[in-house]
């Protein structure tokens, strides 16, 4: 079963331009959506900044608010793109025994040859995946190890994880989740000699067409002095 978070709310009533109120009081406006009309809620901004920060973006959320309390997971976060403040927020309803689709984040463990022994960089284009399973048994994150990379251009994809009884990760099988690529300084010598031979190539037709125009250039005078 997924962590459960705990969010003390409060019913909101001030909507539209008068929110701009309540951000400056450090209240945040939010809205929990599903089983019903939405709800309009508010909460303190502290009270979701660590909401976030414990995995309130990928865990189920039990939000208390006007005597009872419902579960969620955060469907959409608005932040002010110059101070980063929250703006608003919205819930998802869900109850523990519904089928849902979740990001969920991934973890890794363990330690690669490729990186410790063949000098490699190991590099994540992933961190996140697409899950869909019961809200109950979402997990917190989803574990790789890394140990499986034993070569340089050796890759971890979507289609290496196990196959979990509880949820099923949507994401394309062909997705990269970890891969270790050559040391920085073999990448770049690789480049320096490229253009070293590139270079190369480029005086040697140089001389070549300096050659033949000089031999273009000494043939009529060579038929001048004949003449003469």
């Amino acid at each position: 079963m997924p962590t459960q978070l705990d969010l003390s709310a409060e019913p909101r009533d001030v909507f539209g331009k008068h929110v701009k109120r309540l951000r400056r009081e450090g209240i945040i406006p939010a809205n929990i959506y599903g089983h019903g009309a939405s709800r309009a809620i508010q909460a303190p901004a502290r009270a979701l900044e660590r909401l976030l920060v414990s995995g309130g973006r990928t865990s189920v959320i039990n939000i208390s608010f006007d005597g009872h309390a419902e579960t969620a997971l955060l469907k959409t976060l608005q932040r002010d793109p110059r101070s980063g403040q929250i703006l608003h927020i919205d819930f998802q309803a869900v109850s523990m025994d519904q089928e849902v689709t979740s990001v969920v984040p991934v973890h890794f463990v363990g330690e690669s040859i490729a990186v410790t022994k063949l000098d490699g960089v190991m590099m994540h284009p992933r961190n996140e995946l697409h899950v869909t399973a019961r809200a109950g048994d979402l997990p917190d994150a989803i574990e790789v190890d890394v140990s499986s990379i034993t070569e340089l251009h050796g890759a971890i994809h979507v289609s290496d994880l196990p196959t979990s009884g509880t949820y099923q990760v949507i994401d394309n099988p062909e997705e990269v989740l970890a891969i270790v690529l050559p040391p920085k300084v073999e990448v770049e010598e690789e480049v320096e000699e490229a253009v070293a031979a590139e270079a190369a190539a480029e005086a040697e037709a140089g001389a070549g067409a300096a050659t033949e125009t000089t031999e273009s250039a000494e043939a009529p005078a060579s038929s001048e002095s004949e003449s003469a």
